[in-house]
């Protein structure tokens, strides 16, 4: 059995202004290879830097660590923008299921859907909305509204505390 706590406490949620860097170049949707160059940095670092920022944030993978900090208030959210047409329910249950870190696997299961269907339905939205990969489709999301504060409980189980008013 692990000593360390299952939810991160409120003041470990914190990243560093270099981690905010990385997870911002991540939110744009770059590459960990174009982020090393931007940064001047090794690609071994800007993975090193990402997976502690989700053990911060207690969540798991980058599209989650995007998201949770868009709701931690320690990334700007993006300018609100109209996206022309409307996203299906099963876009924007995608959409979320991306958000909260949830695997292929776990939105299979909690949709009843195949796996393959699971990342079909993924890769499409990315494809309707230009999205770069998983981050960048978060970023999206808040961009059209699809996403928000209201989605606190990532897949990981731990609950992201909102920002507060500044």
């Amino acid at each position: 059995m692990s000593a360390r706590p299952a939810r991160p406490s409120p003041a470990s949620l914190d990243l560093t202004p270099a981690q905010i860097r990385i997870v911002q170049k991540v939110a744009e949707g770059k590459s960990t290879d174009a982020i090393a160059s931007d940064l001047t940095i090794t690609a071994g670092t800007v993975n090193v830097q990402l997976k502690h920022c989700g053990q911060k944030l207690g969540v798991r993978g980058r599209a989650a660590v995007v998201h949770a900090c868009f709701v931690t208030g320690q990334l700007r959210h993006p300018e609100k923008a109209a996206f022309p047409g409307v996203f299906s329910d099963t876009e924007v249950e995608t959409w979320r299921m991306v958000a909260i870190g949830a695997t292929s696997k776990e939105y299979a299961g909690r949709a009843r859907i195949s796996r393959d269907e699971a990342l079909g339905r993924t890769r499409a939205l990315r494809g309707r909305v230009e999205a770069e990969n998983d981050p960048h489709l978060v970023t999206l999301g808040w961009r059209y509204g699809v996403l928000g504060d209201f989605l606190l409980e990532m897949a990981s189980g731990t609950v992201l505390r909102l920002l507060t008013s500044k």
